[in-house]
């Protein structure tokens, strides 16, 4: 059960595979990254798949299947791939899609941890390096739960401006957002992430229902949600901001994860907000509205997967909903 109940779990969660920068080799890769600025250039001004890159190493006459093949190989293993991209900068610029792929910062000051990695210092690097847009998948990590949480003021002037670089986000997952205290200045803070993004996780958030909808609509192209608490709660909602609506209705096709989740009145709201639910997918520990989940995804739902150790005992709105349908026969 610790298992499911950590926000990103492996189990429960595509997010929690999120590959950490590498930054032990940060020096080589900043002395390459100066002896390829003009190679760079051209490939942030073309298609990706597409940039001609001049260079006299091999690399350059091998064929784009065969560089997309042999880089196929070290995919899983950013280390190796780090390895690969150090014995020239064409290889380097081959790689650095991949390498640059997923980027997760700290915000935990009372951990003890590596201070690269403290909340914003990889994302400044990123940015003084120009590869923010390169990234696709961030994460804000909260570690061992203390009483950090992240707030507008981990999104300072400077701060901000690095955040707003990730102009290609796809995949974002946040611990401890304190909502709350974003409002009414969402659009500012999150505003840039709208058109790309896929997938969102939020492990622990603090805000009213319609806030967490509203956070939610921000992002016009979200396939796939993620919710998760590290404790079961049974709190009233707020329900003082009922006139607040979302921007947007996502299509929310992909697949939903919940945990330890007894907020059922978020999901209404979505329900009533984004005109329906129509997940394909679901994840599902600890969730108080479950039946509520299947009946607005009856039409679309295909993969179901539930826990033996969930805390809501073995089903008993499944057996109740056989022992009806037996008493029909």
């Amino acid at each position: 059960m610790s298992s499911l109940t950590s926000a990103y779990s492996p189990r429960i969660s595509s997010l929690s595979c999120f590959a950490d920068v590498t930054v032990a080799n940060q020096s080589l890769i900043n002395k390459l990254w100066c002896l390829t600025k003009t190679g760079i250039k051209s490939f942030f001004n073309s298609d990706a798949t597409k940039a001609s890159i001049v260079c006299s190493s091999p690399i350059t006459r091998l064929p784009a299947e065969l560089v997309e093949e042999v880089l196929s190989y070290f995919i899983d293993d950013i280390s190796t791939l780090l390895a690969c991209s150090l014995t020239c900068r064409s290889w380097y610029i081959a790689t650095i899609r991949d390498l640059h792929h997923s980027l997760t910062t700290d915000h935990d000051s009372l951990a003890p941890m590596d201070k690269r990695r403290l909340w914003p210092v990889p994302l400044k690097k990123m940015y003084e390096l120009g590869l923010l847009p390169l990234v696709k998948r961030f994460r804000i990590r909260l570690l061992h739960c203390s009483h950090g949480c992240f707030t507008p003021e981990r999104l300072d002037e400077r701060n901000l401006r690095y955040f707003s670089a990730l102009r290609n986000l796809q995949e974002l997952g946040i611990d401890d957002l304190q909502l709350y205290r974003f409002m009414p200045d969402l659009q500012r803070y999150f505003g840039h992430l709208s058109p790309t993004l896929r997938f969102l996780a939020l492990r622990q958030p603090n805000g009213s229902s319609r806030q967490i909808v509203y956070f939610i609509g921000l992002f016009p192209n979200l396939q796939d949600l993620k919710l998760c608490y590290t404790s079961l709660r049974y709190e009233e909602e707020n329900m003082a901001d009922t006139t607040l609506v979302p921007p947007s209705s996502p299509p929310l096709r992909g697949r939903l994860t919940l945990a330890l989740f007894t907020r059922t009145q978020i999901v209404k709201d979505m329900v009533t907000l984004f005109g329906g639910l129509r997940f394909h997918r679901m994840d599902l520990f600890g969730v108080r509205c479950l039946p509520l989940l299947l009946e607005k995804c009856t039409e679309t739902l295909e993969t179901l997967r539930l826990y033996p150790t969930d805390p809501y005992g073995e089903f008993s709105f499944l057996k109740e909903r056989r022992r009806t349908q037996h008493s029909y026969l």
